[in-house]
Protein backbone atom coordinates (compact mmCIF):
# COMPACT_ATOMS: atom_id res chain seq x y z
CA UNK A 1 0.00 0.00 0.00
CA UNK A 2 1.59 3.62 -1.11
CA UNK A 3 2.17 5.98 1.37
CA UNK A 4 0.53 9.43 1.58
CA UNK A 5 2.05 12.03 3.45
CA UNK A 6 1.09 15.54 3.31
CA UNK A 7 4.36 16.97 4.57
CA UNK A 8 7.44 15.94 3.44
CA UNK A 9 10.64 16.89 5.65
CA UNK A 10 14.26 16.48 4.43
CA UNK A 11 17.47 16.32 6.07
CA UNK A 12 20.59 17.57 3.85
CA UNK A 13 23.56 16.10 4.22
CA UNK A 14 23.79 12.42 4.53
CA UNK A 15 20.09 12.15 3.27
CA UNK A 16 18.69 14.30 0.34
CA UNK A 17 22.32 15.15 -0.56
CA UNK A 18 25.26 13.24 -2.10
CA UNK A 19 28.71 12.99 -0.85
CA UNK A 20 29.55 16.18 -3.51
CA UNK A 21 26.80 18.20 -1.49
CA UNK A 22 24.81 17.51 -4.38
CA UNK A 23 20.82 17.38 -5.04
CA UNK A 24 21.01 15.33 -7.77
CA UNK A 25 18.15 15.57 -10.73
CA UNK A 26 16.76 12.30 -9.87
CA UNK A 27 16.12 13.63 -6.37
CA UNK A 28 15.22 16.90 -7.65
CA UNK A 29 12.55 14.90 -10.32
CA UNK A 30 11.17 12.88 -7.42
CA UNK A 31 10.63 16.06 -5.22
CA UNK A 32 8.93 17.88 -8.54
CA UNK A 33 6.48 15.04 -8.96
CA UNK A 34 5.78 14.50 -5.12
CA UNK A 35 5.20 18.02 -4.95
CA UNK A 36 2.71 17.68 -7.76
CA UNK A 37 1.37 14.80 -5.86
CA UNK A 38 -0.50 17.95 -3.09
CA UNK A 39 2.65 16.96 -0.68
CA UNK A 40 4.00 20.35 0.77
CA UNK A 41 8.04 19.97 0.87
CA UNK A 42 10.16 21.33 3.80
CA UNK A 43 13.80 21.46 3.92
CA UNK A 44 14.95 20.39 8.10
CA UNK A 45 18.85 20.67 8.50
CA UNK A 46 21.29 21.71 10.63
CA UNK A 47 22.33 24.06 8.21
CA UNK A 48 22.11 27.82 8.41
CA UNK A 49 19.67 29.00 5.83
CA UNK A 50 22.05 30.70 3.89
CA UNK A 51 24.07 27.62 3.74
CA UNK A 52 21.14 25.78 2.78
CA UNK A 53 20.40 27.42 -0.32
CA UNK A 54 23.84 26.38 -1.84
CA UNK A 55 23.20 22.62 -2.88
CA UNK A 56 19.77 23.51 -3.95
CA UNK A 57 19.47 25.31 -6.85
CA UNK A 58 16.85 27.02 -6.19
CA UNK A 59 14.42 24.46 -5.61
CA UNK A 60 11.13 25.43 -4.67
CA UNK A 61 10.65 23.91 -1.35
CA UNK A 62 7.34 25.13 0.90
CA UNK A 63 9.19 26.56 3.85
CA UNK A 64 12.83 25.57 5.41
CA UNK A 65 13.50 24.69 9.38
CA UNK A 66 17.35 25.54 9.84
CA UNK A 67 19.86 25.41 12.52
CA UNK A 68 17.99 22.28 14.05
CA UNK A 69 14.70 24.11 14.67
CA UNK A 70 16.62 27.51 15.69
CA UNK A 71 15.09 29.40 12.72
CA UNK A 72 12.20 28.47 10.39
CA UNK A 73 11.79 30.13 7.16
CA UNK A 74 8.72 30.90 4.69
CA UNK A 75 9.24 29.52 0.94
CA UNK A 76 10.31 33.54 -0.06
CA UNK A 77 12.61 33.01 2.80
CA UNK A 78 11.04 35.39 5.74
CA UNK A 79 12.47 34.42 8.51
CA UNK A 80 8.98 33.21 11.03
CA UNK A 81 10.74 31.99 13.89
CA UNK A 82 13.86 32.30 15.74
CA UNK A 83 15.22 30.94 19.12
CA UNK A 84 19.11 31.99 20.23
CA UNK A 85 21.16 30.91 22.82
CA UNK A 86 21.44 32.85 25.83
CA UNK A 87 24.45 35.84 25.46
CA UNK A 88 26.14 35.02 28.77
CA UNK A 89 26.69 31.32 27.24
CA UNK A 90 27.60 32.04 24.48
CA UNK A 91 30.68 34.51 25.76
CA UNK A 92 31.52 32.10 28.54
CA UNK A 93 31.18 28.97 25.85
CA UNK A 94 33.65 30.98 23.36
CA UNK A 95 36.16 31.60 26.12
CA UNK A 96 36.07 28.02 27.36
CA UNK A 97 36.01 26.34 23.63
CA UNK A 98 39.15 28.70 22.59
CA UNK A 99 41.18 26.53 25.27
CA UNK A 100 42.00 24.13 22.95
CA UNK A 101 42.61 23.58 19.35
CA UNK A 102 38.93 22.26 18.30
CA UNK A 103 37.32 24.12 15.44
CA UNK A 104 33.93 26.64 16.08
CA UNK A 105 32.03 28.10 14.08
CA UNK A 106 28.93 30.06 15.94
CA UNK A 107 25.64 30.26 13.28
CA UNK A 108 23.61 33.33 14.23
CA UNK A 109 19.85 34.41 12.96
CA UNK A 110 21.37 36.16 9.99
CA UNK A 111 23.39 33.18 8.27
CA UNK A 112 26.84 34.13 9.01
CA UNK A 113 29.08 31.69 10.56
CA UNK A 114 31.53 33.20 12.50
CA UNK A 115 34.85 32.64 13.36
CA UNK A 116 37.42 33.92 16.21
CA UNK A 117 40.64 35.44 14.28
CA UNK A 118 42.79 34.96 17.17
CA UNK A 119 41.65 31.42 16.25
CA UNK A 120 41.99 31.21 12.89
CA UNK A 121 46.03 29.61 12.15
CA UNK A 122 45.10 26.44 14.58
CA UNK A 123 41.89 25.67 12.66
CA UNK A 124 43.00 26.42 9.48
CA UNK A 125 45.74 23.60 10.36
CA UNK A 126 42.94 21.30 11.88
CA UNK A 127 41.54 21.62 7.82
CA UNK A 128 44.79 21.24 6.24
CA UNK A 129 45.17 17.21 7.22
CA UNK A 130 44.08 14.66 5.73
CA UNK A 131 40.39 15.03 2.96
CA UNK A 132 39.92 11.39 3.55
CA UNK A 133 38.61 12.16 7.33
CA UNK A 134 34.69 12.77 7.29
CA UNK A 135 33.43 16.21 6.66
CA UNK A 136 36.48 17.69 6.38
CA UNK A 137 36.44 18.83 2.63
CA UNK A 138 33.13 20.92 3.83
CA UNK A 139 34.99 22.13 6.57
CA UNK A 140 37.39 23.56 3.81
CA UNK A 141 34.82 24.98 2.27
CA UNK A 142 33.17 26.83 5.15
CA UNK A 143 36.65 27.98 6.06
CA UNK A 144 37.79 29.15 3.01
CA UNK A 145 34.37 30.50 1.60
CA UNK A 146 31.82 30.72 4.06
CA UNK A 147 32.95 31.85 7.35
CA UNK A 148 33.24 35.30 8.74
CA UNK A 149 36.32 36.18 10.53
CA UNK A 150 36.25 38.51 13.19
CA UNK A 151 38.46 39.48 16.12
CA UNK A 152 37.99 38.12 19.50
CA UNK A 153 36.75 41.65 20.99
CA UNK A 154 34.71 42.20 18.17
CA UNK A 155 32.79 38.84 18.13
CA UNK A 156 32.01 38.99 22.05
CA UNK A 157 30.74 43.00 21.12
CA UNK A 158 28.50 41.67 18.65
CA UNK A 159 26.76 39.38 20.75
CA UNK A 160 26.74 41.47 23.98
CA UNK A 161 25.04 43.88 21.82
CA UNK A 162 22.45 41.69 20.59
CA UNK A 163 23.95 42.35 16.48
CA UNK A 164 24.22 38.90 16.13
CA UNK A 165 21.90 36.72 17.78
CA UNK A 166 23.53 32.93 18.49
CA UNK A 167 21.49 30.33 17.01
CA UNK A 168 24.20 27.29 17.31
CA UNK A 169 27.27 26.29 17.81
CA UNK A 170 29.20 23.85 15.36
CA UNK A 171 31.85 22.10 16.71
CA UNK A 172 34.07 19.98 14.86
CA UNK A 173 37.66 17.48 15.04
CA UNK A 174 38.80 14.81 13.04
CA UNK A 175 39.48 12.91 16.20
CA UNK A 176 35.64 12.11 17.38
CA UNK A 177 36.93 11.09 21.24
CA UNK A 178 38.00 14.93 21.87
CA UNK A 179 34.77 16.01 21.79
CA UNK A 180 34.32 14.54 24.97
CA UNK A 181 36.79 17.30 26.40
CA UNK A 182 34.28 19.69 24.20
CA UNK A 183 31.06 18.28 25.87
CA UNK A 184 32.69 18.58 29.08
CA UNK A 185 33.86 22.38 28.37
CA UNK A 186 29.60 23.02 27.92
CA UNK A 187 28.17 20.83 30.80
CA UNK A 188 27.57 24.08 32.60
CA UNK A 189 25.36 25.07 30.08
CA UNK A 190 22.93 22.02 30.12
CA UNK A 191 20.08 23.99 31.56
CA UNK A 192 19.82 26.86 28.91
CA UNK A 193 21.22 24.22 26.05
CA UNK A 194 20.73 21.51 23.95
CA UNK A 195 23.92 19.25 22.24
CA UNK A 196 22.94 17.21 19.15
CA UNK A 197 25.19 15.81 16.60
CA UNK A 198 25.33 15.32 12.58
CA UNK A 199 27.97 13.30 12.66
CA UNK A 200 30.46 11.17 14.78
CA UNK A 201 32.76 13.94 14.23
CA UNK A 202 31.09 16.83 15.54
CA UNK A 203 28.92 18.52 18.32
CA UNK A 204 26.08 20.55 17.51
CA UNK A 205 24.98 22.97 20.24
CA UNK A 206 21.26 24.64 20.04
CA UNK A 207 18.95 26.60 22.36
CA UNK A 208 16.95 24.02 25.35
CA UNK A 209 14.17 22.99 24.57
CA UNK A 210 14.54 23.31 20.51
CA UNK A 211 14.88 20.47 17.94
CA UNK A 212 14.02 20.26 14.41
CA UNK A 213 10.73 18.51 15.33
CA UNK A 214 9.75 21.67 16.79
CA UNK A 215 10.28 23.72 13.83
CA UNK A 216 8.34 21.67 11.88
CA UNK A 217 5.36 21.88 13.75
CA UNK A 218 4.90 25.58 13.02
CA UNK A 219 4.35 23.87 9.47
CA UNK A 220 1.91 21.69 10.42
CA UNK A 221 0.11 24.08 12.04
CA UNK A 222 0.28 26.52 9.53
CA UNK A 223 -1.04 24.10 6.49
CA UNK A 224 -3.60 21.99 9.33
CA UNK A 225 -1.65 18.71 8.93
CA UNK A 226 -0.71 16.31 11.47
CA UNK A 227 2.06 14.54 12.56
CA UNK A 228 0.65 11.17 11.45
CA UNK A 229 0.77 12.77 7.83
CA UNK A 230 4.16 14.01 7.96
CA UNK A 231 6.84 11.93 6.00
CA UNK A 232 10.16 12.75 7.59
CA UNK A 233 13.71 11.52 6.27
CA UNK A 234 17.03 11.58 8.57
CA UNK A 235 20.44 9.87 9.48
CA UNK A 236 21.53 11.28 12.45
CA UNK A 237 21.04 12.17 16.05
CA UNK A 238 19.78 15.49 15.47
CA UNK A 239 16.88 13.89 13.52
CA UNK A 240 15.66 11.82 16.27
CA UNK A 241 12.82 14.01 17.68
CA UNK A 242 11.72 14.76 14.60
CA UNK A 243 11.69 11.11 13.73
CA UNK A 244 9.90 9.93 16.35
CA UNK A 245 7.04 12.16 16.19
CA UNK A 246 5.73 11.58 12.61
CA UNK A 247 3.80 9.20 11.19
CA UNK A 248 6.10 7.95 8.21
CA UNK A 249 9.69 7.80 9.82
CA UNK A 250 12.28 7.41 6.98
CA UNK A 251 15.94 6.48 7.63
CA UNK A 252 19.21 6.40 5.25
CA UNK A 253 20.91 3.14 4.54
CA UNK A 254 23.93 5.09 5.75
CA UNK A 255 22.04 6.00 9.31
CA UNK A 256 23.15 5.05 12.29
CA UNK A 257 22.14 2.07 13.44
CA UNK A 258 20.17 4.17 16.65
CA UNK A 259 18.31 5.88 14.17
CA UNK A 260 17.32 3.35 12.22
CA UNK A 261 15.64 1.41 15.21
CA UNK A 262 13.60 4.08 15.95
CA UNK A 263 12.38 4.16 11.89
CA UNK A 264 9.13 2.80 10.20
CA UNK A 265 11.38 2.44 7.59
CA UNK A 266 14.57 2.45 5.69
CA UNK A 267 15.61 4.32 2.23
CA UNK A 268 18.64 2.97 0.28
CA UNK A 269 21.50 5.10 0.71
CA UNK A 270 21.98 9.01 0.17
CA UNK A 271 24.83 8.24 -2.22
CA UNK A 272 22.53 6.43 -4.53
CA UNK A 273 19.27 8.67 -4.69
CA UNK A 274 17.75 7.32 -1.73
CA UNK A 275 15.14 9.81 -1.25
CA UNK A 276 14.13 9.82 -4.95
CA UNK A 277 14.04 5.87 -5.02
CA UNK A 278 12.25 6.07 -1.55
CA UNK A 279 9.61 8.38 -3.22
CA UNK A 280 8.93 6.95 -6.38
CA UNK A 281 8.55 3.42 -4.80
CA UNK A 282 6.56 3.96 -1.67
CA UNK A 283 4.72 7.20 -2.63
CA UNK A 284 4.32 7.46 -5.92
CA UNK A 285 4.24 4.03 -6.96
CA UNK A 286 6.74 4.55 -10.02
CA UNK A 287 9.61 1.76 -10.12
Amino acid sequence: MLLTPRLAAFDMDGTLLNEQSQMTEATKEACLLLKEHGCKLVLSTGRTYGSAQLPIDSFPFDGYVCSNGATVYEADGTMVRSTFLPKDMVIDAVHALRKEAIYYELHDTASSRLMVKEDRDRLEALVEEDASVEGLLMRRFAFYKLARVVPLAELLEMVESGESEIVKFFIWHKNPERLDWVREQLEPFADRSSITTSGKHNVEVIPHGISKWEGLRYFCEKWEVTPDQVMAFGDAENDREALTEVGYSVAMDNATSAIKEIARYVAPHHNEDGVARFIRNNVLGIK
